[in-house]
Protein backbone atom coordinates (compact mmCIF):
# COMPACT_ATOMS: atom_id res chain seq x y z
CA UNK A 1 0.00 0.00 0.00
CA UNK A 2 2.79 2.64 1.21
CA UNK A 3 4.85 1.78 -2.59
CA UNK A 4 1.56 2.48 -4.12
CA UNK A 5 1.06 5.80 -2.56
CA UNK A 6 4.83 6.50 -3.16
CA UNK A 7 4.60 5.90 -6.67
CA UNK A 8 1.24 8.01 -7.40
CA UNK A 9 3.14 10.75 -5.29
CA UNK A 10 5.78 10.46 -7.78
CA UNK A 11 3.48 10.15 -10.66
CA UNK A 12 1.64 13.72 -9.61
CA UNK A 13 5.22 15.59 -9.00
CA UNK A 14 6.64 14.36 -12.60
CA UNK A 15 2.70 15.43 -14.42
CA UNK A 16 3.81 18.95 -12.63
CA UNK A 17 6.99 19.46 -13.76
CA UNK A 18 6.51 18.07 -17.03
CA UNK A 19 3.41 20.77 -17.54
CA UNK A 20 5.95 23.36 -16.07
CA UNK A 21 8.57 22.12 -18.23
CA UNK A 22 6.25 22.38 -21.21
CA UNK A 23 6.03 26.45 -21.35
CA UNK A 24 9.63 27.00 -21.42
CA UNK A 25 10.45 24.50 -24.55
CA UNK A 26 12.78 25.50 -27.00
CA UNK A 27 12.28 25.73 -30.89
CA UNK A 28 13.81 22.12 -31.94
CA UNK A 29 12.33 18.38 -31.64
CA UNK A 30 10.59 18.20 -28.66
CA UNK A 31 11.76 14.13 -26.74
CA UNK A 32 10.77 11.65 -24.07
CA UNK A 33 13.01 9.19 -23.59
CA UNK A 34 11.40 6.42 -21.63
CA UNK A 35 14.61 3.97 -19.90
CA UNK A 36 14.05 0.24 -18.38
CA UNK A 37 16.47 1.34 -15.77
CA UNK A 38 15.70 3.59 -12.69
CA UNK A 39 19.23 4.73 -12.77
CA UNK A 40 21.63 3.41 -14.83
CA UNK A 41 20.22 4.48 -18.26
CA UNK A 42 18.57 7.65 -16.81
CA UNK A 43 21.78 8.71 -15.74
CA UNK A 44 23.85 8.36 -18.79
CA UNK A 45 21.54 10.23 -21.30
CA UNK A 46 20.21 13.14 -18.29
CA UNK A 47 24.41 13.45 -18.41
CA UNK A 48 24.40 13.82 -22.08
CA UNK A 49 21.52 15.99 -22.80
CA UNK A 50 23.49 18.22 -19.63
CA UNK A 51 26.84 17.89 -22.17
CA UNK A 52 24.56 18.79 -24.73
CA UNK A 53 22.79 21.78 -23.06
CA UNK A 54 19.84 20.78 -24.56
CA UNK A 55 17.08 22.28 -22.77
CA UNK A 56 15.24 19.58 -20.38
CA UNK A 57 11.79 21.12 -20.91
CA UNK A 58 12.49 19.39 -24.96
CA UNK A 59 14.30 16.57 -24.16
CA UNK A 60 12.21 14.64 -21.01
CA UNK A 61 13.68 11.64 -19.71
CA UNK A 62 12.21 8.69 -17.12
CA UNK A 63 12.82 5.82 -15.61
CA UNK A 64 9.98 6.58 -13.19
CA UNK A 65 7.61 3.82 -14.64
CA UNK A 66 5.42 1.15 -12.94
CA UNK A 67 7.91 -1.87 -13.91
CA UNK A 68 11.04 -2.08 -15.78
CA UNK A 69 10.09 -4.56 -18.55
CA UNK A 70 9.86 -3.88 -22.07
CA UNK A 71 6.54 -3.90 -22.72
CA UNK A 72 5.93 -1.66 -19.64
CA UNK A 73 8.51 1.09 -20.99
CA UNK A 74 6.43 0.56 -24.37
CA UNK A 75 3.20 1.50 -23.03
CA UNK A 76 4.23 4.02 -20.97
CA UNK A 77 5.38 5.79 -24.26
CA UNK A 78 2.48 4.64 -25.92
CA UNK A 79 0.30 6.78 -23.53
CA UNK A 80 2.59 9.80 -24.25
CA UNK A 81 2.43 9.35 -28.19
CA UNK A 82 1.34 12.79 -29.64
CA UNK A 83 2.55 14.63 -27.04
CA UNK A 84 6.04 15.13 -28.33
CA UNK A 85 7.80 14.87 -31.86
CA UNK A 86 9.50 11.62 -31.26
CA UNK A 87 9.38 9.29 -28.29
CA UNK A 88 12.19 6.82 -27.45
CA UNK A 89 12.04 3.94 -25.50
CA UNK A 90 14.93 2.18 -23.87
CA UNK A 91 14.99 -1.26 -22.93
CA UNK A 92 17.21 -4.42 -23.06
CA UNK A 93 16.74 -8.25 -24.31
CA UNK A 94 18.24 -10.11 -21.70
CA UNK A 95 15.85 -12.49 -20.81
CA UNK A 96 12.21 -10.59 -21.00
CA UNK A 97 9.77 -12.57 -22.11
CA UNK A 98 7.83 -9.44 -23.41
CA UNK A 99 11.08 -7.95 -25.90
CA UNK A 100 8.98 -9.46 -28.98
CA UNK A 101 5.99 -8.43 -28.01
CA UNK A 102 6.96 -4.81 -26.79
CA UNK A 103 8.84 -4.50 -30.43
CA UNK A 104 5.48 -6.00 -32.40
CA UNK A 105 3.12 -3.20 -30.46
CA UNK A 106 5.66 -0.30 -31.64
CA UNK A 107 5.43 -1.92 -34.88
CA UNK A 108 2.04 -1.83 -35.14
CA UNK A 109 1.47 1.96 -33.86
CA UNK A 110 -0.26 4.28 -36.67
CA UNK A 111 2.29 6.57 -38.46
CA UNK A 112 1.59 10.18 -37.54
CA UNK A 113 2.73 13.38 -39.04
CA UNK A 114 3.72 14.93 -36.14
CA UNK A 115 4.92 11.92 -33.72
CA UNK A 116 6.99 8.90 -34.16
CA UNK A 117 7.84 6.02 -31.60
CA UNK A 118 11.04 4.10 -32.05
CA UNK A 119 12.61 1.09 -29.78
CA UNK A 120 16.58 1.77 -28.70
CA UNK A 121 17.40 -1.96 -27.83
CA UNK A 122 20.57 -3.77 -26.54
CA UNK A 123 21.11 -6.99 -26.76
CA UNK A 124 21.45 -8.31 -24.51
CA UNK A 125 21.44 -5.52 -22.21
CA UNK A 126 23.09 -1.47 -22.17
CA UNK A 127 26.13 -2.44 -20.29
CA UNK A 128 27.16 -3.62 -23.79
CA UNK A 129 26.64 -0.18 -25.35
CA UNK A 130 29.31 0.49 -22.70
CA UNK A 131 31.50 -1.85 -23.02
CA UNK A 132 32.12 -0.64 -27.13
CA UNK A 133 33.39 2.48 -25.91
CA UNK A 134 36.87 -0.28 -25.09
CA UNK A 135 36.37 -2.47 -27.70
CA UNK A 136 35.21 -3.75 -30.63
CA UNK A 137 33.23 -7.22 -30.19
CA UNK A 138 30.65 -9.55 -31.57
CA UNK A 139 30.83 -12.40 -28.87
CA UNK A 140 28.00 -14.05 -27.96
CA UNK A 141 27.17 -13.40 -24.16
CA UNK A 142 24.42 -16.25 -24.42
CA UNK A 143 23.85 -18.48 -21.06
CA UNK A 144 21.86 -21.28 -20.24
CA UNK A 145 21.32 -19.91 -16.92
CA UNK A 146 21.24 -16.70 -14.53
CA UNK A 147 21.55 -13.19 -16.24
CA UNK A 148 22.65 -12.79 -19.56
CA UNK A 149 23.99 -9.32 -18.77
CA UNK A 150 25.97 -10.38 -15.97
CA UNK A 151 28.22 -11.87 -18.40
CA UNK A 152 28.63 -8.70 -20.42
CA UNK A 153 29.40 -6.74 -16.74
CA UNK A 154 31.81 -9.43 -16.01
CA UNK A 155 33.71 -8.15 -19.33
CA UNK A 156 33.15 -4.69 -18.57
CA UNK A 157 34.63 -5.04 -14.94
CA UNK A 158 37.98 -5.64 -16.85
CA UNK A 159 38.03 -1.71 -18.09
CA UNK A 160 35.98 0.15 -14.68
CA UNK A 161 36.36 -2.50 -11.94
CA UNK A 162 34.30 -0.61 -10.34
CA UNK A 163 31.26 -0.64 -12.33
CA UNK A 164 27.91 -1.61 -11.03
CA UNK A 165 24.18 -1.23 -12.41
CA UNK A 166 23.37 2.76 -11.29
CA UNK A 167 27.08 4.22 -10.82
CA UNK A 168 26.48 7.32 -11.59
CA UNK A 169 28.86 9.70 -14.03
CA UNK A 170 29.45 6.93 -16.51
CA UNK A 171 28.93 9.12 -19.39
CA UNK A 172 31.23 11.36 -18.07
CA UNK A 173 33.83 9.46 -17.16
CA UNK A 174 33.40 7.90 -21.10
CA UNK A 175 32.42 10.44 -23.03
CA UNK A 176 36.15 10.69 -24.38
CA UNK A 177 35.12 7.66 -26.09
CA UNK A 178 32.57 8.16 -27.51
CA UNK A 179 33.33 8.12 -31.30
CA UNK A 180 35.27 4.71 -30.46
CA UNK A 181 31.87 3.45 -29.42
CA UNK A 182 29.79 4.47 -32.03
CA UNK A 183 32.11 3.54 -34.80
CA UNK A 184 32.18 -0.39 -32.91
CA UNK A 185 28.55 -0.06 -32.58
CA UNK A 186 28.59 0.18 -36.65
CA UNK A 187 30.86 -2.12 -37.20
CA UNK A 188 28.52 -5.02 -34.77
CA UNK A 189 25.60 -3.72 -36.84
CA UNK A 190 27.08 -4.80 -39.96
CA UNK A 191 28.43 -7.80 -38.58
CA UNK A 192 24.47 -8.85 -37.43
CA UNK A 193 23.39 -7.85 -40.68
CA UNK A 194 25.60 -10.34 -42.19
CA UNK A 195 25.19 -12.96 -40.17
CA UNK A 196 21.46 -12.50 -39.50
CA UNK A 197 21.36 -12.21 -35.51
CA UNK A 198 20.88 -9.36 -32.89
CA UNK A 199 23.02 -10.66 -30.71
CA UNK A 200 24.97 -8.86 -29.68
CA UNK A 201 23.80 -5.45 -30.28
CA UNK A 202 22.84 -1.95 -29.39
CA UNK A 203 20.74 0.69 -30.92
CA UNK A 204 22.26 3.46 -28.65
CA UNK A 205 24.08 4.44 -30.99
CA UNK A 206 21.35 5.84 -32.67
CA UNK A 207 19.58 8.07 -30.13
CA UNK A 208 23.18 9.79 -29.20
CA UNK A 209 23.81 11.02 -32.41
CA UNK A 210 20.26 12.03 -32.83
CA UNK A 211 20.82 14.16 -29.47
CA UNK A 212 23.98 15.34 -30.57
CA UNK A 213 22.57 17.06 -33.98
CA UNK A 214 18.96 17.67 -32.15
CA UNK A 215 19.99 21.83 -32.14
CA UNK A 216 21.08 21.38 -35.74
CA UNK A 217 18.06 20.19 -37.25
Amino acid sequence: MGSDNLFEKRKKRLAASLKRSRAKRESYDTVLIVCEGEKTEPYYFEDLRDELKLNSANVEITGDTKGSSPITIVDYGLKQFGEYDRIYCVFDKDRHDSYKQALDKIRRQKPSKTCTIKAITSVPCFEFWILLHFRMTTRNFATSSGSICAQVISELKKFIPEYEKGTLGVYLQLKDKLPTAIKNAREVAKYCQQAGTDHPSTQIAELVIYLQNLKKS
